[in-house]
């Protein structure tokens, strides 16, 4: 009899435990989420993602706050939330560089790109431009700038933050036959001046730089998408100049850590996709250039592997090696 009743108060004692953890998993979020973000305060992204935190913050009724973690190449931040407690108030949002181009340049990354993490969902994706110093680079289309490339090989050189804007000069070498010397920076807060001053000759990033197109402190020679952006419908595509293997683009995600309630990761998804709904948020990424790419939950792990296998292959291609 006693053994029964023991059974018994422990049973009540575990159905009042899981109980509290439902409550508290649908009460979710009672306190300040934070945003963990590789961006640099004030770079396009960053305008995006504190729109984003402005408008989750509404939806969810606590305060967001963003923490600039930049540098690793994405490495730092992803390294951030990975090792934060899986209980939803620490949120990763990050280009696609950490989870498909880092496994394959970095060798011993900090933080798990497979297993590691809870992925939420896309946010938004836009391409790449390929911008130029004015001075140091006198075509005026793409096939004309690779024929300057080919008249004097290793001669100019280009910047880049990460393998995202790496990738699209080195599908260049293997695909076209130029020979351009890289040059890594920090950030394209630090780039762009070395740009403009010309210290480098181009780069590729996204639509953030355009300013400086219209102002004629640069110029923009293509975009690399199939088709042509709609905030520069009068630059041709890669393909329109004959250049195939330069669709490279990127694209931004939320991510969780590994192991936080399943609860908690659908609360999360839907505020998300609730905020980036929003008018405000829309208005961030037409200034940015990005356009709205949200998936359902489930969908965006599927996506990135393949993404992830993708990237391999042309990193492979280019012939670069991890680090």
């Amino acid at each position: 009899m006693k053994t029964v009743k023991a059974f018994s108060k422990a049973l009540s004692l575990a159905c009042v435990l899981l109980g509290a953890g439902a409550t508290t998993a649908a009460e979710f979020p009672e306190k300040a989420i934070s945003i963990v973000t590789p961006f640099t305060a004030g770079s396009a992204p960053d305008g995006y993602t504190r729109a984003l935190a402005n408008e989750l913050s509404k939806a969810a009724r606590v305060p967001v706050i963003v923490e600039n973690r930049p540098g690793g190449s994405s490495g730092i931040a992803a390294q951030s939330v990975g090792s934060a407690k899986p209980d939803g108030y620490s949120l990763l949002i990050s280009g696609n560089v950490a989870f498909t181009g880092n496994p394959h340049v970095i060798k011993n990354l900090p933080y798990d790109p497979v297993n590691g993490f809870v992925p939420l969902t896309t946010l938004s994706k836009g391409p790449m431009y390929l911008y130029a110093n004015p001075d140091k680079v006198k075509a005026t289309s793409a096939k004309e700038f690779l024929q300057q490339l080919k008249s004097d090989p290793g001669k100019y050189t280009f910047g880049y933050t990460s393998i995202t804007s790496r990738l699209p000069a080195e599908v260049l070498q293997q695909t076209a036959g130029v020979k351009v010397v890289g040059a890594a920076y920090r950030s394209g807060a630090s780039m762009m001046p070395d740009l403009m001053s010309g210290v480098i000759d181009f780069m590729f990033t996204d639509f953030s730089a355009w300013t400086h197109v219209s102002t004629g402190k640069l110029k923009s020679l293509g975009v690399t998408d199939d088709v042509r952006s709609p905030f520069a419908p009068n630059l041709p595509t890669f393909r329109e100049n004959g250049i195939e293997g330069m669709d490279i683009g990127f694209w931004l995600a939320a991510y969780l850590p590994a192991q936080t309630p399943q609860p908690v990761v659908e609360k999360m998804h839907a505020l998300l996709v609730q905020a980036n709904q929003t008018p405000a948020v829309k208005a961030a990424m037409k200034a940015s250039g990005t356009f709205e790419f949200v998936q359902p939950l489930g969908q965006l792990e599927k996506y990135q592997a393949k993404e992830r296998e993708l990237w391999g292959k042309i990193i492979k291609a280019a012939g670069i090696q991890p680090e």
